[in-house]
């Protein structure tokens, strides 16, 4: 806990408050009960002077006038107001302490999903492509309020904690051969509830992966429904989402029964307890002194109480348990291991001033068969280059380097004679922009889609990027225009517009450097033409790579690079490569109609 707390930038001394307000309640406690015996006694007895040898109170007692000292009903009204004091400056400490740690484990909670999320935006893309975007919600959502429960709940523990203390010393006080008779038991229940945790703890770790594989799958099959409805798998989703639902309510079970049976257990121990220390009394006291000795009603008070505060205990070290699964998922998350982060840089990029050069340039995914080998080649600024060949040639894997989506080898990428990676990843990003064959909408305005990312954008500039987007169309058919919500990842689009909106994007951005990839693949042949048309314009004194599908979209590209296995088979202009014969002169034929 301590470490999450470290992560949070929240110093444990923040705690101070609340654990001093238990502790002052539970002091306050104590003393209560205390005073609870001399009233008793003095009822009793009709007669106060015999606390003049009570240690403590017989202090305070000989420092009040001797008129007072004589009065019995005058002592009686004192005690009985102090008493009254006293348990209401206990409930005052114990809401303030309540109130002091509710406000510091709800701001707890709210730094560790905050900390949580900036970890996950640190990590690199190579990370989101092995892992579930299901099971990182249920770490930020559920998983983070189960961690910190303990902390939720950490007030009434420590509370807890300090009366039993308290009750402990006033047990001894009253009778220590009663309390040695009661403690054995204590003690055996401590241990037979440290059993049912140990338990508890590995069923907790087991409903974590439970509950991660339930948000794995709903978000899965939730976001990809027109599969499920198409292949008519609704019925066998169905079935494999209740099968990890009903292990998980298993096991939710076998937690509640474990943690239920501490409440029975702590109840039959007290009883034990509250028997033994009766029998006790008799054997050393005698029937008649039991029956009318207060301070024994008031042990007998303090053993239930403790009882209470004990089973408070308990709770806490069963929540703790429950929350191992949950906790060490979210460890997991503060782990370096299999993030794939991109090394930040430490100079500033201010711009193309020659080229961008790959040089042996080799890749592969976490230790798997290499994607890209021995790559090289040269981009000259203010030239377009063309990278062609069949899927899974490592094409995308390219650009996504470029990027600086993935961390490339060092000294593999080149920019202006300069390693890319010297680069800070914000002054280099700022200089490219990209259109992608899977455009990544927001389920916001079709208007904050366009400008995502940007700050400021003049109507004027929006105005014209949607223009040469071929977009103007489309906003003069939606309801709202360019304030029109346009769904989760963009359904209320179609594929083209979608493309085109990311086009939108791009232009508006206006970086020197622009990267295509398949960026006409979702158009219609008369949307392509629009687009294409708008493309050429856009790359006009940029440098722009363009990955096609469609070759006739790059006939005027100044260097074309053919890909095949990760390799580059061929490279140079459409005249020289058609000359060639060989492989892009083999695509080029089959695109031929």
């Amino acid at each position: 806990m301590m470490f999450l707390l470290k992560q949070m930038h929240i110093k444990p001394i923040y705690l101070a408050i609340p654990i001093g307000l238990s502790l002052l309640s539970a002091v306050f406690e104590g003393a209560g009960m205390g005073l609870l015996i001399p009233i008793l006694n003095g009822f009793l007895q009709k007669s106060f002077a015999f606390i003049a040898d009570a240690p403590i109170i017989g202090k305070v007692f000989t420092a009040l006038p001797e008129h007072i000292q004589t009065n019995d009903r005058m002592l009686f009204g004192i005690l009985l107001a102090g008493f009254v004091v006293v348990y209401i400056t206990k409930t005052v400490t114990r809401y303030l302490s309540v109130v002091s740690v509710g406000y510091f484990s709800e701001r707890a909670l709210h730094h560790l999903r905050k900390v949580l999320f900036i970890r996950y935006l640190s990590f690199g893309k190579l990370f989101f492509d092995t892992t579930n975007v299901g099971h990182h919600n249920i770490v930020l959502t559920e998983f983070t309020r189960h961690a910190l429960h303990p902390m939720l709940i950490i007030d009434r523990y420590i509370n807890a904690l300090f009366s039993l203390a308290i009750y402990l010393v006033v047990m001894f006080m009253i009778s220590w051969k009663l309390t040695l008779i009661a403690l054995p038991l204590f003690v055996f229940l401590h241990f037979a509830i440290k059993f049912m945790i140990t338990r508890i703890k590995a069923i907790s770790r087991a409903l974590a992966k439970r509950g991660s594989e339930l948000g794995k799958k709903s978000v899965e099959i939730l976001s990809t429904i027109p599969l499920v409805k198409s292949y008519r798998t609704e019925r066998l989703e169905q079935d494999h989402y209740s099968h990890i639902s009903d292990e998980k309510a298993q096991l939710d079970f076998k937690i509640r029964v474990l943690q239920a049976l501490i409440l029975p257990s702590q109840e039959v121990i007290t009883l034990l307890a509250a028997v033994a220390i009766f029998v006790g009394a008799l054997i050393w006291l005698g029937r008649e002194q039991v029956a009318s000795a207060p301070a024994l009603v008031v042990y007998f008070y303090i053993i239930l109480n403790a009882s209470h505060k004990f089973g408070t205990i308990s709770g806490f070290r069963g929540s703790v348990a429950a929350g191992i699964g949950p906790l060490d998922e979210v460890m997991e998350i503060f782990s370096d291991d299999g993030k794939h982060y991109v090394e930040d840089g430490d100079k500033s990029f201010d711009g193309l001033k020659e080229n961008i050069e790959f040089k042996n340039l080799t890749f592969s995914y976490a230790d798997e068969r290499e994607v890209l080998k021995d790559v090289s080649f040269s981009v000259g600024k203010g030239k377009m280059t063309a990278i062609v060949g069949p899927t899974g040639s490592g094409k995308s894997t390219l650009i996504n380097l470029i990027m600086r989506y993935y961390d490339c080898a060092p000294e593999s990428i080149f920019i202006d004679g300069k390693d890319v990676r010297e680069f800070t990843l914000d002054s280099f990003l700022k200089h490219i922009a990209l259109v992608s064959q899977e455009t990544l909408l927001l389920h916001d305005s079709l208007k904050n889609n366009i400008t995502y990312g940007l700050s400021e954008v003049s109507e004027n500039e929006l105005n014209e990027a949607v223009d040469r987007a071929r977009l103007r169309e489309l906003i003069n058919l939606l309801p709202e225009g360019l304030e029109t919500l346009i769904g989760d990842r963009g359904v209320k689009l179609s594929g083209g517009e979608k493309q085109r909106v990311s086009i939108a994007r791009a232009l508006l951005k206006g970086s020197e450097i622009l990267i295509l990839d398949e960026a006409t693949s979702s158009l219609d042949s008369r949307t392509e033409k629009l687009i294409q048309e708008a493309i050429d314009e856009a790359i006009t004194d940029r440098t722009a790579i363009v990955i096609a599908h469609r070759l006739s979209t790059i006939q005027h590209a100044d260097s074309i690079l053919v890909l095949e296995d990760g390799e580059i088979k061929e490279q140079g202009t459409l005249d020289e490569l058609l000359g060639k014969k060989g492989a892009f002169h083999a695509l080029w034929e089959e695109q031929k109609f």
